[in-house]
Protein backbone atom coordinates (compact mmCIF):
# COMPACT_ATOMS: atom_id res chain seq x y z
CA UNK A 1 0.00 0.00 0.00
CA UNK A 2 1.36 3.48 -0.72
CA UNK A 3 1.51 6.14 2.07
CA UNK A 4 -0.18 8.95 1.62
CA UNK A 5 3.03 10.93 2.96
CA UNK A 6 4.66 10.08 0.10
CA UNK A 7 1.83 11.37 -2.94
CA UNK A 8 2.05 14.80 -0.30
CA UNK A 9 5.79 15.18 -0.82
CA UNK A 10 5.19 14.51 -4.61
CA UNK A 11 2.39 17.25 -4.72
CA UNK A 12 3.96 20.05 -2.50
CA UNK A 13 6.96 19.43 -4.65
CA UNK A 14 4.95 20.25 -7.98
CA UNK A 15 3.21 23.13 -6.53
CA UNK A 16 6.27 24.83 -5.66
CA UNK A 17 6.84 24.90 -9.63
CA UNK A 18 2.81 25.78 -10.72
CA UNK A 19 1.62 28.10 -8.29
CA UNK A 20 1.98 31.48 -9.31
CA UNK A 21 3.99 33.90 -7.06
CA UNK A 22 2.19 36.70 -5.50
CA UNK A 23 3.79 39.21 -7.24
CA UNK A 24 2.77 37.95 -10.72
CA UNK A 25 -0.90 37.66 -9.33
CA UNK A 26 -0.25 41.50 -8.39
CA UNK A 27 0.84 42.33 -11.81
CA UNK A 28 -1.78 40.50 -13.15
CA UNK A 29 -4.43 41.58 -11.27
CA UNK A 30 -3.61 45.49 -12.20
CA UNK A 31 -3.37 44.48 -15.81
CA UNK A 32 -6.78 43.50 -16.09
CA UNK A 33 -7.96 46.48 -13.65
CA UNK A 34 -6.30 48.70 -16.30
CA UNK A 35 -7.96 47.02 -19.55
CA UNK A 36 -11.50 46.54 -18.11
CA UNK A 37 -11.01 50.45 -17.16
CA UNK A 38 -9.61 51.61 -20.47
CA UNK A 39 -12.67 49.82 -22.14
CA UNK A 40 -15.27 51.49 -19.75
CA UNK A 41 -13.56 54.78 -20.88
CA UNK A 42 -13.96 54.58 -24.74
CA UNK A 43 -17.63 52.65 -24.26
CA UNK A 44 -18.32 56.28 -22.35
CA UNK A 45 -16.57 58.60 -25.01
CA UNK A 46 -18.58 56.70 -27.78
CA UNK A 47 -22.00 56.38 -26.29
CA UNK A 48 -21.79 52.91 -26.20
CA UNK A 49 -23.36 52.28 -22.90
CA UNK A 50 -26.92 51.44 -24.11
CA UNK A 51 -26.01 48.17 -26.26
CA UNK A 52 -22.91 47.24 -23.31
CA UNK A 53 -24.21 45.86 -20.62
CA UNK A 54 -20.84 45.17 -19.25
CA UNK A 55 -16.96 43.96 -19.14
CA UNK A 56 -15.40 41.32 -17.60
CA UNK A 57 -12.65 39.23 -16.76
CA UNK A 58 -12.98 35.32 -17.43
CA UNK A 59 -10.55 32.37 -17.26
CA UNK A 60 -8.30 30.60 -15.11
CA UNK A 61 -6.61 34.08 -14.45
CA UNK A 62 -9.85 35.98 -13.36
CA UNK A 63 -10.65 32.70 -10.89
CA UNK A 64 -6.73 32.35 -9.57
CA UNK A 65 -6.61 28.31 -11.07
CA UNK A 66 -4.28 29.41 -13.15
CA UNK A 67 -0.70 27.90 -13.71
CA UNK A 68 2.46 29.73 -13.13
CA UNK A 69 3.68 31.10 -16.47
CA UNK A 70 0.20 31.54 -18.01
CA UNK A 71 0.01 35.33 -18.97
CA UNK A 72 -3.24 34.97 -20.90
CA UNK A 73 -6.04 37.76 -19.95
CA UNK A 74 -9.63 37.42 -21.31
CA UNK A 75 -11.65 40.01 -20.97
CA UNK A 76 -15.64 39.94 -22.11
CA UNK A 77 -18.25 42.66 -23.33
CA UNK A 78 -20.84 41.66 -22.56
CA UNK A 79 -23.82 43.02 -25.05
CA UNK A 80 -27.73 43.33 -24.77
CA UNK A 81 -29.41 40.63 -26.26
CA UNK A 82 -31.09 42.76 -28.64
CA UNK A 83 -27.72 44.03 -30.76
CA UNK A 84 -27.06 43.08 -34.00
CA UNK A 85 -24.74 40.76 -34.50
CA UNK A 86 -22.93 43.23 -37.33
CA UNK A 87 -23.21 45.77 -34.49
CA UNK A 88 -21.74 43.65 -32.13
CA UNK A 89 -18.42 42.70 -34.62
CA UNK A 90 -18.05 46.22 -35.40
CA UNK A 91 -17.70 47.29 -32.03
CA UNK A 92 -15.61 44.91 -30.24
CA UNK A 93 -13.48 45.49 -33.01
CA UNK A 94 -12.69 49.48 -32.57
CA UNK A 95 -13.20 49.45 -28.54
CA UNK A 96 -11.24 46.34 -28.35
CA UNK A 97 -8.29 47.19 -30.47
CA UNK A 98 -8.21 50.91 -29.23
CA UNK A 99 -7.91 49.98 -25.60
CA UNK A 100 -4.96 47.99 -26.30
CA UNK A 101 -3.18 50.11 -28.27
CA UNK A 102 -3.87 52.94 -25.87
CA UNK A 103 -1.77 50.80 -23.23
CA UNK A 104 0.69 50.29 -24.87
CA UNK A 105 0.31 47.12 -26.89
CA UNK A 106 -0.15 45.72 -30.24
CA UNK A 107 -3.61 44.19 -31.42
CA UNK A 108 -4.30 41.99 -33.96
CA UNK A 109 -8.15 40.09 -35.00
CA UNK A 110 -8.72 36.61 -35.00
CA UNK A 111 -12.13 34.99 -36.21
CA UNK A 112 -13.98 32.13 -34.22
CA UNK A 113 -17.50 32.03 -34.66
CA UNK A 114 -17.23 36.16 -34.73
CA UNK A 115 -13.91 38.56 -34.72
CA UNK A 116 -12.78 39.20 -31.51
CA UNK A 117 -9.53 41.53 -30.80
CA UNK A 118 -5.87 39.87 -29.41
CA UNK A 119 -3.07 41.81 -28.57
CA UNK A 120 0.17 41.90 -26.73
CA UNK A 121 0.69 44.00 -23.32
CA UNK A 122 4.69 43.26 -22.20
CA UNK A 123 4.30 39.69 -21.35
CA UNK A 124 0.69 39.44 -21.14
CA UNK A 125 -1.35 37.97 -24.23
CA UNK A 126 -5.07 39.73 -23.91
CA UNK A 127 -8.30 38.45 -26.06
CA UNK A 128 -11.60 40.83 -25.56
CA UNK A 129 -14.08 39.09 -26.87
CA UNK A 130 -17.92 39.87 -27.39
CA UNK A 131 -20.55 37.94 -26.48
CA UNK A 132 -24.49 38.16 -25.37
CA UNK A 133 -25.43 39.11 -21.61
CA UNK A 134 -27.99 36.10 -20.78
CA UNK A 135 -29.01 34.79 -17.58
CA UNK A 136 -28.66 30.97 -15.76
CA UNK A 137 -29.83 28.00 -17.93
CA UNK A 138 -31.13 30.58 -20.34
CA UNK A 139 -30.49 29.56 -24.38
CA UNK A 140 -27.53 31.34 -26.03
CA UNK A 141 -26.80 33.52 -29.03
CA UNK A 142 -23.25 33.10 -29.36
CA UNK A 143 -21.08 29.65 -28.76
CA UNK A 144 -19.15 32.13 -25.75
CA UNK A 145 -22.51 33.40 -24.45
CA UNK A 146 -21.93 30.46 -21.13
CA UNK A 147 -18.39 31.90 -20.46
CA UNK A 148 -18.84 34.70 -18.00
CA UNK A 149 -21.35 32.51 -16.17
CA UNK A 150 -19.02 29.80 -15.52
CA UNK A 151 -16.55 32.36 -13.86
CA UNK A 152 -19.55 33.65 -12.08
CA UNK A 153 -20.40 30.04 -10.61
CA UNK A 154 -17.11 28.90 -9.82
CA UNK A 155 -16.02 31.97 -8.00
CA UNK A 156 -18.58 31.66 -6.01
CA UNK A 157 -17.67 27.92 -4.91
CA UNK A 158 -14.10 28.72 -4.18
CA UNK A 159 -14.67 31.71 -1.77
CA UNK A 160 -15.81 28.66 0.41
CA UNK A 161 -13.74 26.11 -0.50
CA UNK A 162 -9.56 26.62 -0.78
CA UNK A 163 -9.13 23.78 -3.86
CA UNK A 164 -7.30 26.40 -5.91
CA UNK A 165 -4.04 24.58 -5.87
CA UNK A 166 -5.52 21.53 -6.12
CA UNK A 167 -7.41 22.53 -9.51
CA UNK A 168 -3.67 23.52 -10.56
CA UNK A 169 -2.67 20.35 -9.83
CA UNK A 170 -4.91 18.52 -12.09
CA UNK A 171 -4.83 20.64 -14.68
CA UNK A 172 -0.63 19.92 -14.70
CA UNK A 173 -1.38 16.46 -14.28
CA UNK A 174 -3.19 16.40 -17.26
CA UNK A 175 -0.58 18.44 -19.34
CA UNK A 176 1.57 15.45 -17.93
CA UNK A 177 -0.02 12.52 -19.43
CA UNK A 178 -0.80 14.88 -22.75
CA UNK A 179 -4.84 15.22 -22.31
CA UNK A 180 -5.37 18.91 -21.44
CA UNK A 181 -7.44 21.02 -23.54
CA UNK A 182 -10.72 20.56 -25.16
CA UNK A 183 -9.73 21.85 -28.78
CA UNK A 184 -10.45 18.95 -31.54
CA UNK A 185 -6.62 18.51 -31.95
CA UNK A 186 -6.37 17.11 -28.22
CA UNK A 187 -9.66 16.17 -27.60
CA UNK A 188 -8.94 16.00 -23.67
CA UNK A 189 -10.51 17.93 -20.39
CA UNK A 190 -10.82 22.21 -20.70
CA UNK A 191 -9.50 24.54 -17.58
CA UNK A 192 -13.39 24.46 -16.90
CA UNK A 193 -13.98 20.79 -16.53
CA UNK A 194 -10.89 20.62 -14.14
CA UNK A 195 -12.34 22.70 -11.72
CA UNK A 196 -15.74 21.18 -11.90
CA UNK A 197 -14.47 17.90 -11.36
CA UNK A 198 -12.09 19.18 -8.46
CA UNK A 199 -15.28 20.84 -6.91
CA UNK A 200 -17.45 17.76 -7.07
CA UNK A 201 -14.48 15.45 -5.62
CA UNK A 202 -13.83 17.62 -3.28
CA UNK A 203 -9.40 17.71 -4.16
CA UNK A 204 -6.81 16.48 -6.71
CA UNK A 205 -6.32 13.21 -5.05
CA UNK A 206 -10.04 12.18 -4.34
CA UNK A 207 -10.58 13.40 -7.87
CA UNK A 208 -8.00 10.54 -9.43
CA UNK A 209 -9.69 7.81 -6.45
CA UNK A 210 -12.81 8.12 -7.97
CA UNK A 211 -11.67 8.44 -11.72
CA UNK A 212 -10.64 4.68 -11.27
CA UNK A 213 -14.48 3.54 -10.84
CA UNK A 214 -15.41 5.44 -14.19
CA UNK A 215 -17.56 3.63 -16.49
CA UNK A 216 -18.09 4.48 -20.36
CA UNK A 217 -21.16 7.10 -19.57
CA UNK A 218 -20.32 8.16 -16.59
CA UNK A 219 -22.31 11.05 -15.08
CA UNK A 220 -21.65 13.48 -12.75
CA UNK A 221 -23.87 16.42 -11.39
CA UNK A 222 -22.53 18.86 -8.98
CA UNK A 223 -24.40 19.16 -5.78
CA UNK A 224 -24.53 22.66 -6.02
CA UNK A 225 -26.98 22.39 -9.41
CA UNK A 226 -29.56 20.92 -7.10
CA UNK A 227 -29.62 23.78 -4.69
CA UNK A 228 -29.05 26.31 -7.44
CA UNK A 229 -32.22 25.21 -9.34
CA UNK A 230 -34.12 23.54 -6.60
CA UNK A 231 -34.35 20.34 -8.14
CA UNK A 232 -35.31 16.83 -6.57
CA UNK A 233 -32.20 14.20 -6.76
CA UNK A 234 -34.40 11.88 -9.10
CA UNK A 235 -34.33 15.11 -11.67
CA UNK A 236 -34.15 13.55 -14.81
CA UNK A 237 -31.64 15.20 -16.92
CA UNK A 238 -30.73 15.34 -20.58
CA UNK A 239 -28.79 12.12 -22.51
CA UNK A 240 -25.70 12.42 -23.98
CA UNK A 241 -24.12 9.66 -25.97
CA UNK A 242 -20.56 10.81 -24.37
CA UNK A 243 -17.89 8.50 -22.66
CA UNK A 244 -17.82 11.27 -19.65
CA UNK A 245 -20.68 13.83 -18.97
CA UNK A 246 -20.47 16.51 -16.52
CA UNK A 247 -23.75 18.90 -16.22
CA UNK A 248 -23.18 22.18 -16.71
CA UNK A 249 -23.93 24.16 -13.74
CA UNK A 250 -25.01 27.08 -15.87
CA UNK A 251 -26.94 25.31 -18.90
CA UNK A 252 -28.05 21.93 -17.57
CA UNK A 253 -28.62 20.91 -21.65
CA UNK A 254 -24.74 20.86 -22.08
CA UNK A 255 -22.04 18.21 -21.66
CA UNK A 256 -18.89 20.31 -20.27
CA UNK A 257 -16.66 16.82 -21.06
CA UNK A 258 -18.55 16.77 -24.70
CA UNK A 259 -15.44 17.55 -26.47
CA UNK A 260 -13.71 14.55 -24.20
CA UNK A 261 -12.54 11.30 -26.82
CA UNK A 262 -13.01 8.08 -25.33
CA UNK A 263 -9.45 7.07 -25.58
CA UNK A 264 -8.40 10.14 -23.53
CA UNK A 265 -11.25 9.01 -20.79
CA UNK A 266 -9.60 5.87 -20.75
CA UNK A 267 -6.28 7.17 -20.32
CA UNK A 268 -6.98 9.56 -17.83
CA UNK A 269 -8.35 6.51 -15.79
CA UNK A 270 -5.27 4.29 -16.60
CA UNK A 271 -2.81 7.39 -15.22
CA UNK A 272 -5.06 8.05 -12.28
CA UNK A 273 -4.67 4.47 -11.38
CA UNK A 274 -0.48 4.11 -12.45
CA UNK A 275 -0.21 7.43 -9.99
CA UNK A 276 -1.71 6.49 -6.89
CA UNK A 277 -0.16 3.01 -7.24
CA UNK A 278 3.19 4.14 -8.17
CA UNK A 279 3.12 7.96 -7.40
CA UNK A 280 6.75 10.26 -9.21
CA UNK A 281 6.80 12.99 -10.45
CA UNK A 282 7.66 12.41 -13.45
CA UNK A 283 4.15 12.22 -14.15
CA UNK A 284 3.51 15.70 -14.05
CA UNK A 285 6.43 16.64 -16.49
CA UNK A 286 5.67 15.87 -20.27
CA UNK A 287 5.38 12.36 -19.21
CA UNK A 288 2.93 11.24 -22.78
CA UNK A 289 6.43 12.12 -24.78
CA UNK A 290 8.34 9.73 -22.66
CA UNK A 291 5.88 7.05 -23.39
CA UNK A 292 6.00 8.29 -26.64
CA UNK A 293 9.46 7.76 -26.75
CA UNK A 294 9.34 4.40 -25.64
CA UNK A 295 6.91 3.09 -28.30
CA UNK A 296 9.36 4.54 -31.13
CA UNK A 297 11.90 2.57 -30.23
CA UNK A 298 10.80 -0.79 -30.98
CA UNK A 299 10.54 -2.76 -34.22
CA UNK A 300 8.39 -1.33 -36.62
CA UNK A 301 5.99 -1.89 -39.83
CA UNK A 302 5.43 -0.40 -42.91
CA UNK A 303 5.10 3.32 -42.41
CA UNK A 304 3.07 5.13 -44.76
CA UNK A 305 2.86 9.12 -44.50
CA UNK A 306 0.72 11.25 -47.04
CA UNK A 307 1.36 15.33 -46.97
CA UNK A 308 -1.07 17.56 -47.93
CA UNK A 309 0.11 21.41 -48.28
CA UNK A 310 -2.32 23.56 -45.98
CA UNK A 311 -3.59 26.74 -45.88
CA UNK A 312 -2.60 28.39 -42.67
CA UNK A 313 -5.40 30.76 -42.75
CA UNK A 314 -8.04 27.97 -41.60
CA UNK A 315 -7.82 26.89 -37.77
CA UNK A 316 -6.83 23.53 -35.96
CA UNK A 317 -10.50 23.04 -34.88
CA UNK A 318 -11.62 22.74 -38.62
CA UNK A 319 -8.02 21.33 -40.12
CA UNK A 320 -8.51 18.20 -37.41
CA UNK A 321 -12.26 16.83 -38.10
CA UNK A 322 -11.36 17.47 -41.47
CA UNK A 323 -8.06 15.19 -41.65
CA UNK A 324 -9.58 12.83 -39.08
CA UNK A 325 -12.90 12.08 -41.52
CA UNK A 326 -10.52 11.31 -44.95
CA UNK A 327 -8.55 9.40 -42.53
CA UNK A 328 -11.41 7.29 -41.48
CA UNK A 329 -12.69 7.06 -45.45
CA UNK A 330 -8.91 5.95 -46.44
CA UNK A 331 -9.13 3.37 -43.48
CA UNK A 332 -12.16 1.98 -44.82
CA UNK A 333 -10.59 1.17 -48.19
CA UNK A 334 -7.62 -0.15 -46.78
CA UNK A 335 -9.56 -2.44 -44.77
CA UNK A 336 -11.44 -3.79 -47.41
CA UNK A 337 -8.90 -4.66 -49.29
CA UNK A 338 -7.02 -6.85 -46.76
CA UNK A 339 -4.27 -4.05 -45.25
CA UNK A 340 -3.99 -4.66 -41.70
CA UNK A 341 -3.32 -0.82 -40.39
CA UNK A 342 -1.71 -1.38 -36.56
CA UNK A 343 -1.53 2.44 -36.03
CA UNK A 344 -2.59 5.36 -37.28
CA UNK A 345 -2.68 9.04 -36.34
CA UNK A 346 -3.06 12.94 -37.67
CA UNK A 347 -1.42 15.99 -37.36
CA UNK A 348 -0.62 19.16 -38.87
CA UNK A 349 2.19 22.10 -38.87
CA UNK A 350 1.36 25.76 -40.42
CA UNK A 351 1.72 24.91 -43.80
CA UNK A 352 0.68 21.16 -43.97
CA UNK A 353 -1.15 18.25 -43.11
CA UNK A 354 -0.10 14.78 -42.23
CA UNK A 355 -1.88 11.41 -42.87
CA UNK A 356 0.49 8.42 -40.95
CA UNK A 357 -0.05 5.00 -41.20
CA UNK A 358 1.47 1.71 -39.67
CA UNK A 359 0.68 -1.31 -41.47
CA UNK A 360 1.50 -5.23 -40.27
CA UNK A 361 3.28 -5.32 -44.21
CA UNK A 362 3.88 -3.01 -46.97
CA UNK A 363 2.66 -5.60 -49.65
CA UNK A 364 -0.12 -8.22 -49.98
CA UNK A 365 0.64 -11.79 -51.53
CA UNK A 366 -1.00 -12.48 -54.69
CA UNK A 367 -3.73 -14.67 -53.30
CA UNK A 368 -6.32 -14.11 -50.80
CA UNK A 369 -9.37 -16.38 -48.99
CA UNK A 370 -12.78 -14.94 -50.65
CA UNK A 371 -15.92 -16.68 -48.71
CA UNK A 372 -18.89 -17.07 -50.55
CA UNK A 373 -22.25 -18.03 -49.77
CA UNK A 374 -23.59 -21.55 -47.93
CA UNK A 375 -23.80 -24.40 -49.97
CA UNK A 376 -27.60 -24.42 -49.10
CA UNK A 377 -28.01 -21.33 -50.99
CA UNK A 378 -28.94 -21.17 -54.65
CA UNK A 379 -26.69 -18.36 -55.14
CA UNK A 380 -23.89 -20.92 -55.24
CA UNK A 381 -24.08 -21.06 -59.41
CA UNK A 382 -22.86 -17.77 -59.79
CA UNK A 383 -20.42 -17.59 -56.77
CA UNK A 384 -18.41 -20.99 -58.88
CA UNK A 385 -18.74 -19.56 -62.25
CA UNK A 386 -16.87 -16.56 -60.99
CA UNK A 387 -14.31 -18.24 -59.45
CA UNK A 388 -13.56 -21.60 -60.86
CA UNK A 389 -10.45 -22.26 -58.30
CA UNK A 390 -13.04 -22.97 -55.17
CA UNK A 391 -12.95 -25.70 -52.61
CA UNK A 392 -15.31 -25.74 -49.28
CA UNK A 393 -14.86 -24.62 -45.91
CA UNK A 394 -17.30 -24.64 -43.29
CA UNK A 395 -20.42 -25.81 -45.14
CA UNK A 396 -19.68 -22.08 -47.27
CA UNK A 397 -17.87 -22.41 -50.73
CA UNK A 398 -14.81 -20.38 -50.46
CA UNK A 399 -12.13 -19.27 -53.70
CA UNK A 400 -8.56 -18.32 -53.98
CA UNK A 401 -8.92 -15.22 -56.41
CA UNK A 402 -5.92 -12.65 -57.31
CA UNK A 403 -5.26 -10.48 -54.79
Amino acid sequence: MVDMEDINKILKEVLVDIVPREWEKEELKKLSRRIIEELYSIIQEEGLEDIVEDVVQVGSTARDTHLRDDYDIDIFVRFRRDVGREVLKETILKIGRRAIENLGGISWVEYAEHPYVSGRIGRYDIDIVPCYKIEWNEGIISAVDRTPLHNEFVKSVLKSKSLHNDIRLLKKFLKGIGIYGSDLKTKGFSGYLCELLVIHYGSFINTLKNAQRWKIGEKIVLDEIFEIYRIDRDYKFPEFDHPLIVYDPVDLKRNVAAALSRENFCKFIFYSRQFLENPSREYFYNYYKKVAERLINRDRGALLTLKIDRDSSIVDDIIYPQMEKLQRSINKLLVENDFQILNCKVYATEDACYLSWEFLVWELPNVKVKVGPPVFNRRVGDFVKKHPRHFIRDCRVCAYPPQ
